[in-house]
């Protein structure tokens, strides 16, 4: 088997290039795009490489002549040798497409570090700061690409600088923040808080209800449907009767509906949910027919924990995605040192954080998010 690597401009050429010297009768084995050329992998050549292998000689059909008279009575031991050395040859040429085909996985596997590599020393150290942080590789690559090409190479080696500018670019990632808020007189809202159980969304919702009762003087109300624990319905009652606002219980749709009639003279209700399960479809359901008012405008808070590993984000992420999504919150980033998470889930949804909270603290621990600090504590969580 003849395997051989062509580079071409396009794909079309690369394909005349195999066709041209290895036949229509190739196979393809692996084909990719690359940058040659340019510094540090910026302003190169785009090209494109194809591996592909085609049957040689000794696989040919060509008829052959028969063999002399004399030869016959050899032909069982010349098949037996035939037929050895065949397979030793058709055992050769399996290890070399295997050999082919872990040079060409170990290739994919060394491709993000080659790359990191590429970068100037400064960079490699804050793509490794971004990488450890959890921010996906992608990500990481592009934000240390684009802070090459708006610095000038005179500034590369400027540690500071350069850390600097990537802080800048996470921060505009991280969107402009949009916490609740009065824009003008008589303006109401309803905000119903989402997400999996044990991320902090009835605490969050007292520090909200704090904040706006007893601080900004707002009028208030709680809602809550999380009437699978008896001990939520209490727990917020309990915050209820401190801060001193009233709070429905809603089992239906219907009765949450009613919730919101009987206090629409509110500037502010605050829905509670279940802790749902994004595995559960049937709970998913139900919690999309409870936030489906036909009387106000509910506004839904995704509630996140910045201690939860990337791949669960993502799956609660994807079933929550049956329900309207508007902003979201991030809560437990007292607990983690890692904020990586929270710039890949707002890159990748382009929502705003509304909140973040860093504790437990009633009505203290709740903030709204500065995507300078955020984006600082990124780089410098394991710096």
């Amino acid at each position: 088997m003849k395997v051989r690597r062509f580079v071409a401009n396009d794909m079309q050429e690369a394909m005349m290039k195999v066709k041209t010297f290895l036949g229509k009768d190739a196979v393809i084995l692996h084909t990719r795009k690359f940058r040659e050329g340019g510094i540090f992998g910026l302003f190169g050549k785009d090209l494109v490489e194809v591996t592909a292998a085609v049957e040689d000689d000794r696989f040919s059909t060509k008829p052959q002549e028969p063999p002399p008279s004399s030869e016959v009575s050899s032909s069982s031991e010349n098949l037996k040798q035939s037929s050895a050395s065949s397979d030793i040859n058709i055992r050769k040429e399996l290890n070399e497409v295997k050999n082919l085909l872990n040079h060409m996985v170990n290739r994919l596997e060394e491709t993000s570090g080659v790359q990191e590599n590429r970068y100037p020393k400064s960079f490699q150290k804050v793509f490794r700061v971004l990488r450890a942080n959890e921010v996906e590789e992608r990500l990481a690559h592009k934000l240390i690409q684009d802070s090459l090409e708006q610095l000038q190479p005179s500034a590369w080696q400027d540690e500071e600088v350069v850390a600097q500018t990537v802080e800048n670019l996470i921060a505009k990632r991280l969107l402009r923040p949009k916490p609740i808020k009065f824009r003008k007189s008589g303006e109401k809202k309803r905000i119903a808080l989402v997400g999996p159980t044990g991320v902090g969304k009835t605490t969050t919702i007292a520090k909200l209800a704090a904040i706006f009762a007893i601080l900004e003087k707002r009028s208030v109300a709680l809602a809550t449907v999380d009437t699978y624990r008896v001990a939520a319905v209490e727990q917020l009652k309990t915050y209820a009767e401190i801060i001193d606002v009233p709070l429905e219980v809603a089992y239906t749709p219907k009765e949450l509906r009613v919730a919101l009639e009987k206090h629409d003279d509110k500037e502010l209700i605050l829905i509670d949910t279940a802790g749902r399960s994004p595995l559960n479809e049937q709970q998913m359901r139900e919690l999309k027919a409870f936030l489906e008012s036909p009387q106000d405008v509910i506004e839904v808070f995704l509630v996140l924990g910045a201690t939860t590993k990337q791949s669960d984000l993502w799956e609660t992420i994807a079933r929550f995605s049956q329900v309207p999504v508007n902003n979201l919150v991030f809560t437990k980033l007292d607990e983690t040192r890692s904020y990586g998470v929270i710039l890949n889930v707002v890159n990748r949804l382009r929502k705003s954080l509304a909140y973040v909270t860093t504790g437990q603290s009633v009505p203290d621990d709740i903030e709204v998010p500065d995507p300078q600090k955020i984006a600082r504590l990124i780089l410098q969580g394991r710096g």
